[in-house]
C-alpha cells in the first residue's frame, strides 16, 4: 500500500461502517471513529440543542471544526481509515433541504483524504435505530442519495463495499487499497 493515504468510509446510518473500522482496527490499522456521533452523545449528555434534528447548521459547524482539527493531526507516511469525512456533512445537509456553507467543500478540498471513498450502501437486513440513530429506514435511503451526490460532485471515486459478513468486507477494502 502507498503511504499516507486517509481513507474515509462511508454511507447512510447503520450501514456497517463502525464494524468494518473494529475489524480494521484488529488488523492493525489506526481509524477514527465518528466525530459527528461523538457531538450527539455530548450535546445529549449536556442538553444542548445543537444536534442535527434541532439545529443542523450548529451541529454541523460543530462537526466541521472538529473535523478540521482531526485533519491537521492524521498520520503522515500512514494508511488510515476515517469513519466519515467533512463531505458527509455537506450529504447530510442536503438531505435535510438545507445549502451547505461553502467552507464545508473548500476544507474537504483542502483535506488529505484519499480520492477513493469506501461507500457502504443502505442495507435494510442491518438497519437499525439507538439514542443517536433516530433515522427512518426512509430516511436513511434519502441520507444515502445525499451523500452519494455530495461525494460525486466533489470528483470523488465511490467504490461500493459489498453486503457480505464484516471480515470479507474489510479484505475487499484491502485488496482494493492493495490495487491502486
Amino acid at each position: 500500500m502507498k503511504s499516507n493515504q486517509h481513507f474515509i468510509i462511508t454511507g447512510g446510518p447503520s450501514t456497517g461502517k463502525s464494524s468494518v473500522l473494529a475489524e480494521l482496527r484488529k488488523r492493525g490499522f489506526e481509524c477514527f471513529e465518528e466525530i459527528a456521533r461523538q457531538v450527539i452523545k455530548e450535546n445529549q449528555e449536556k442538553g444542548s440543542s445543537v444536534l442535527p434534528w434541532v439545529d443542523m447548521l450548529a451541529f454541523s459547524d460543530e462537526v466541521f471544526n472538529r473535523m478540521i482539527l482531526l485533519n491537521k493531526d492524521l498520520p503522515n507516511n500512514k494508511t488510515c481509515f476515517l469513519d466519515r469525512s467533512i463531505i458527509d456533512l455537506i450529504g447530510y445537509m442536503n438531505f435535510a433541504s438545507k445549502e451547505a456553507p461553502s467552507r464545508y467543500a473548500d476544507g474537504a478540498k483542502a483535506s488529505s483524504y484519499a480520492k477513493t471513498v469506501f461507500y457502504m450502501p443502505f442495507w435494510s437486513g442491518i438497519y437499525a435505530n439507538d439514542d443517536q440513530r433516530l433515522e427512518s429506514t426512509e430516511e436513511a435511503q434519502k441520507i444515502d442519495q445525499g451523500l452519494r451526490k455530495a461525494y460525486t460532485d466533489l470528483d470523488y471515486k465511490l467504490v461500493e463495499v459489498p453486503m457480505l459478513p464484516v471480515p470479507e468486507r474489510v479484505d475487499f477494502i484491502l485488496n482494493y487499497i492493495g490495487n491502486l
